[in-house]
């Protein structure tokens, strides 16, 4: 048994490797810059420190390595890496400061070009005579490519360490070593103390030493399981196979019992618990500082007015118009944040090649002495959105003509956008009730950015070469406020029913957000995470100490002032649900009270992703079996540290079907193209191509369902039009004794006997290539290099099918320990006392998830009272029965005296005669027997006899 499990796991393997071999990207030319020259090499000999040139990578290729862009920019797809289908906008440090430290993880992040990814398109570097010099004189590649350098090649790069990752994740899955070598040891004291008792009594009775040895060795031997790797294979790869028909795969096996013992599931808010098709609702404050501007007003002062987006100033359109990372591909699609697109759309702007945004609302008599309807935007310069920063801008120049003089007017505007807590510190003048115009969107759930504006220059446009001179210090600096853009985030359909599942299920359900603390708690009440009143910890309105902290309710009529060297208030803690802000737990790190925030806090608001890795690593700390879910890219540091990091892509329903559609089309392909190959072999035509793929090929002899194929496709896609024929044709008859048959009479017949043939092939190989049942393949593009555990879809309810299947895969594992521990136990007494042979159980046994959450938890563990008990409980039970039994047995029916079969005085010659006697003396005893029935049947009927008359007053 042991070495046919062995023999599928290595066969297995190989297949496995077989297949990452072929995700390996085939070796191109690429220019380098060696020897003071640009030279042609293959991108398999690049090494670290390498300058390249950068182009648009072919589609069945990609990025050789991990480089950092120097020059250039370049619009790259991540799909292969993190999983995530939304195409990123990639600038070079070229424009940083010279003295700045490289933050690969930070502001640099959006700098690096990852190997395995995908460059959809290159912008080059300014003109030369905008370029600012570099200092090394490197003259232009001869591709006209982005310059970039070589940092990182092979395994050390972020694709190798993913595809490292899904190697080892196809190792054997063993169990806790510690767990599982105490657990030996425990059953090993039993298995010594029968071993010892066989070896006394044997001794006893003076048996052979060898055959003692023997069953000795035996019973010790019993104690390990040999069951025990392949139960554990089961349960994982089971719940592997499972996971994977709701396009959530796991790149770390082991983890998955891990998500049976979840104590805290967090989450993040926006593109995790809310969804991403964000609502523009318009903007708020316009009226903000003009006391007779006529907007609606509240009681605290609050302007609840919203304006519509086209109803907006110049200034506020223009902010919105350029303080954004879209960027239009070739083809002529806009990609990038959909929260962006959605405001852009709203706009009715529409974004053209090198930045250029042109408006078809905006005329004369909105734009006043500014423009006339002819004016356009050109974005020259970006400061992507920074989570550290919590803010965007851009530099553009506006071109327009002047509506009376007809003169062309250029300036250079800055637009930004960013928190509201952010941008109010940049402002020059901050508007009156600034504070509680936002606050009151916010504590309606809405997510709210603020807009702020300054011009660079008037009259005049500023050069590119002054332009990237800029730092961004100095940009996002002395600003003109320009409003607050309100967008609305709807919850996800399943994201109350998930939370409502967990909670319902024992489980503490936390938020971890960089958003707005009011809008977080909003969000948090909907969904249930919190159902008291909250209070917020986080610094008191006005402060400009930075050093005060305070609890303070949602409507702000409560203020309770904090001191951090202290410990919680009790009160506080019992009577509210606790909201804490990335500033208090700055004042809060390295306190007493730390522990407490971790302990009591449901929701956590204005967090930077190195808080939420430290949130992740307090919960840790305090013994708790964490959960975080998050989007894959803002979450990577909390998704690592947590014991399940679930990343939760954009994809849809449809989106999965194309691609397993195309997975299977792929697939019959392939074993399409080795039965052409074994039917060449076999001077054997062809077999006519499957109705699956058959679209695939052109129409012959070989392909009769082409026309059907091409239709259904065309119906697919919505269109009538036919698939271009642009496939090369198969081979169908592959040798001369081949197209001898086929110039024969018999075409017919072989053609159906080489159809009849394919079919069986296809069949036989489709169910060994798709088996559901098997543990499935991670595959470049299914998992994320952020988390363990990725799910294709947005829906939340991955998170409880993940728990599902831990809980699922944690209850088999134990069960499965204890069943090993009794059957050892049980074996170990029946091959000691009752001299049996061992007990060979079945497998255990595999169980299925069910489809709710219990509220009592799995045992996390195996040493704890109630799993030792059960097992001590029944292993004496059974021992009692068995002592039991065999007693009784012996009542029954005694045991003969113990005859020495080998000794001088019973030789095989004296068997037939001792039988023939004892058969002798069987039969004498049987007869006697019957004769003493007779006599006591004479008995009763004459004494029946006599009562009858005595009854009937006859005298004898």
């Amino acid at each position: 048994m042991l070495v046919v499990f062995e023999s599928t796991v290595v066969w297995q393997r190989q297949r496995t490797l077989n297949e990452f071999r072929g995700m390996a990207i085939k070796p191109y030319d690429i220019w380098v810059y060696r020897l003071d020259k640009w030279e042609e090499t293959q991108s398999d000999k690049l090494l670290p420190g390498d300058l390249v040139s950068v182009g648009r990578t072919k589609d069945d290729s990609g990025v050789a390595c991990d480089m950092l862009l120097v020059e250039g920019s370049a619009i790259v797809n991540e799909a292969m890496l993190s999983g995530e289908s939304t195409p990123l906008l990639k600038d070079s440090v070229q424009l940083r400061p010279s003295d700045a430290i490289l933050e690969p993880e930070g502001l640099d992040k959006n700098s690096f070009l990852y190997g395995g990814t995908k460059v959809l398109q290159i912008t080059h570097g300014n003109s030369d005579e905008e370029r600012p010099k570099l200092a090394s004189g490197v003259p232009t590649p001869p591709d006209n490519g982005a310059m970039a350098i070589v940092v990182k090649t092979g395994f050390e790069t972020s694709q190798g360490s993913l595809v490292r990752t899904m190697i080892y994740s196809t190792e054997r899955v063993s169990a806790n070593n510690a767990e599982a070598l105490l657990f030996i040891l425990f059953l090993l004291i039993f298995a010594i103390a029968a071993s010892w008792y066989v070896w006394d009594e044997g001794v006893k009775k003076d048996r052979k030493r060898s055959k003692l040895l023997l069953d000795c060795v035996l019973i010790v031997t019993s104690v390990v399981p040999p069951e025990l790797p392949m139960e554990l294979s089961l349960a994982v790869n089971t719940s592997l196979a499972a996971l994977s028909r709701y396009a959530i795969y796991c790149t770390e096996p082991f983890r998955i019992p891990f998500a049976g013992r979840v104590d805290v599931a967090c989450f993040d808010k926006t593109g995790t618990l809310t969804g991403e098709d964000l609502v523009v609702e318009g903007i708020a404050g316009l009226g903000l500082g003009n006391s007779e501007s006529g907007t609606t007003r509240e009681n605290d002062g609050t302007h609840s007015h919203i304006t519509p987006v086209l109803q907006a100033g110049i200034e506020t359109t223009l902010v919105l118009a350029t303080a954004h990372a879209l960027v239009k591909l070739d083809e002529g699609d806009i990609v990038g944040d959909p929260m962006e697109k959605a405001t852009l759309t709203s706009l009715g702007w529409t974004l053209g090649k090198n930045d250029i945004l042109t408006s078809k609302h905006m005329t004369a008599a909105k734009v006043g002495h500014h423009a006339t309807a002819d004016n356009s935007v050109q974005i020259k310069r970006r400061f992507q959105f920074s989570s550290a920063l919590k803010r965007q801008s851009s530099v553009a120049t506006i071109t327009a003509q002047h509506p009376e003089t007809g003169k062309k007017i250029r300036t250079t505007f800055v637009g930004v956008k960013g928190a509201p807590e952010t941008i109010m510190k940049m402002l020059i003048k901050v508007p009156n009730d600034y504070e509680e115009t936002f606050k009151y969107f916010t504590r309606k759930g809405s997510r709210v950015l603020a807009l702020a504006y300054k011009h660079l220059s008037i009259d005049h446009e500023l050069g590119s070469g002054k332009i990237n001179e800029l730092k961004r210090e100095k940009v996002e600096a002395e600003l003109h406020f320009a409003g607050f853009l309100v967008l609305h985030c709807p919850l996800k359909d399943d994201a109350r029913k998930s939370v409502q599942m967990l909670n319902e299920s024992s489980h503490r359900v936390v938020m971890i957000t960089g958003d707005n603390p009011l809008t977080a708690c909003h969000v948090a009440h909907e969904v249930e995470i919190v159902d008291r009143d909250v209070l917020i910890l986080d610094a008191p309105e006005r402060d400009e100490s930075g050093e005060k902290l305070v609890w303070r309710s949602i409507d702000d009529l409560i203020e309770i002032p904090v001191d951090p060297t202290k410990p919680l208030d009790p009160k506080i803690i019992a009577n509210n649900d606790l909201c804490v802000t990335g500033y208090a737990l700055a004042k809060f790190k390295d306190q007493v009270a730390l522990s407490s925030i971790y302990r009591y806090t449901w929701v956590y608001a204005r967090v930077s992703p190195k808080q939420k890795e430290e949130i992740l690593m307090g919960l840790k700390d305090l013994g708790y079996h964490t959960l975080m879910a998050g989007d894959g890219t803002n979450d990577v540091g909390a998704l690592k540290q947590a014991h399940i990091g679930v990343a939760l892509l954009n994809g849809s329903q449809n989106d999965l079907n194309r691609i397993a559609e195309h997975y299977r089309n792929t697939k019959m392909k392939e074993l399409y193209e080795k039965q052409v190959g074994m039917m060449k072999r076999f001077n054997q035509p062809a077999p006519p191509v499957p109705v699956a793929i058959a679209h695939l090929y052109p129409p012959g002899v070989s392909n009769p369902h082409h026309a059907t194929a091409v239709k259904r496709e065309s119906e697919k896609k919505g269109n009538t039009v036919a698939l271009k024929e642009t496939t090369v044709a198969v081979e169908t008859i592959t040798s001369p004794g081949a197209q001898a048959l086929i110039d024969g009479q018999g075409q017919n017949a072989n053609q159906k006997k080489a159809s009849s043939l394919a079919d069986k092939f296809t069949q036989s190989m489709m169910e060994a290539e798709m088996d559901d049942d098997e543990p499935p393949t991670i595959k470049l593009g299914d998992a994320s290099v952020a988390a363990p555990f990725t799910s294709k879809l947005s829906n939340v309810i991955a998170i409880p099918n993940i728990i599902r299947q831990g809980r699922c895969t944690l209850v088999a594992t134990i069960q499965m320990y204890k069943i090993l521990a009794l059957n050892c136990l049980i074996s170990a007494y029946s091959l000691s006392v009752l001299y049996l042979e061992g007990i060979k159980f079945g497998d255990g046994q595999v169980t299925i998830s069910v489809e709710g959450l219990s509220k009592e938890r799995p045992q996390p563990n195996i040493f704890n009272f109630y799993i030792i008990g059960s097992i001590l409980g029944q292993f004496a039970i059974h021992i009692v029965t068995l002592i039991f039994i065999a007693r009784y047995c012996d009542k029954l029916a005694p045991r003969d005296p113990d005859v020495d079969l080998e000794g001088d005085d019973y030789k095989p010659k004296d068997i037939a005669v001792r039988r023939a006697d004892q058969l002798a003396r069987e039969q004498k005893r049987l007869e006697a027997e019957k004769l003493r029935q007779i006599k006591l049947d004479e008995e009763k009927a004459a004494k029946a006899i006599a009562d009858l008359e005595a009854k009937l007053g006859v005298t004898s």
